[in-house]
């Protein structure tokens, strides 16, 4: 079978590397189609374990060095791996990450491993949104993408329509700052979500009046925070762990 590249109108998708195929493997092994391994890397500690993993899932393991170089472009990706793509709907009774237009892959897989990292595991995308799916996402999470569950919604409006919670957005605009919304001590962080605009033009005016806008304080010599930045300082500052 001769594998196509990666299309978001397909039901597969491409996870590809070592340690983001053993999180595949970790979280969503019942997914797993195939995996592909590079001669190159059979020393490897990481391929062992791949290997290993798959003949306890049954996971075909097939000999891959021209398909990984294909899909990645690179030369030193050692293992990999397609995989079904899945629906995981958000928890009501955990907190929220929300992204309005994300605009950047790597951004967007830098979030998905921050969300990870502080106990974040629910994150609604706003259309027009990076696809969650594409390999270099999920190679950017280092596969965290496989322990949160996520939705897309339209609009931000039909995110609030079916989840009814706190919202904070934050925005350059508001007078009240993440400091003196941590000092009020009033979030209550597993019924808030925490919303981010995009990368290019924030939120629309309609957008802001849906939430409590807050800003983050930084050097005026700049303009603005990278958005994987500002998430991170947010989701530091109510970590879950």
């Amino acid at each position: 079978m001769k594998l196509k590249n990666y299309d978001k109108n397909q039901s597969n998708s491409y996870c590809l590397g070592v340690y983001p195929t053993i999180e595949l493997f970790k979280y969503k092994p019942e997914s797993i189609i195939e995996i592909f391994v590079n001669p190159k890397g059979q020393n490897n500690l990481g391929v062992k374990e791949i290997i290993k993993l798959a003949n306890k899932n049954n996971v075909r393991v097939e000999e891959g060095q021209k398909v990984l170089l294909r899909l990645s472009g690179k030369e030193n990706v050692y293992a990999g791996a397609r995989f079904s793509k899945y629906f995981s709907p958000l928890s009501d009774n955990k907190p929220h990450v929300v992204l309005v237009n994300p605009e950047n892959m790597g951004n967007l897989g830098t979030i998905i491993r921050t969300m990870h990292a502080f106990g974040y595991k629910n994150l609604a995308l706003i259309r027009p949104a990076v696809d969650i799916f594409d390999p270099k996402v999920i190679r950017a999470s280092m596969g965290s993408v496989f322990t949160i569950n996520f939705e897309y919604f339209d609009k931000l409006a039909d995110y609030v329509s079916k989840y009814e919670r706190k919202l904070y957005l934050f925005t350059p605009k508001s007078a009240v700052t993440l400091e003196e919304l941590i000092q009020k001590n009033t979030v209550a962080v597993k019924k808030s979500s925490f919303v981010f605009g995009s990368e290019s033009s924030g939120f629309s005016a309609k957008e802001l009046q849906l939430g409590e806008n807050i800003k983050i304080n930084f050097s005026s010599e700049i303009d603005s925070l990278n958005l994987s930045i500002a998430t991170g300082i947010v989701l530091h500052s109510f970590k879950l762990i």
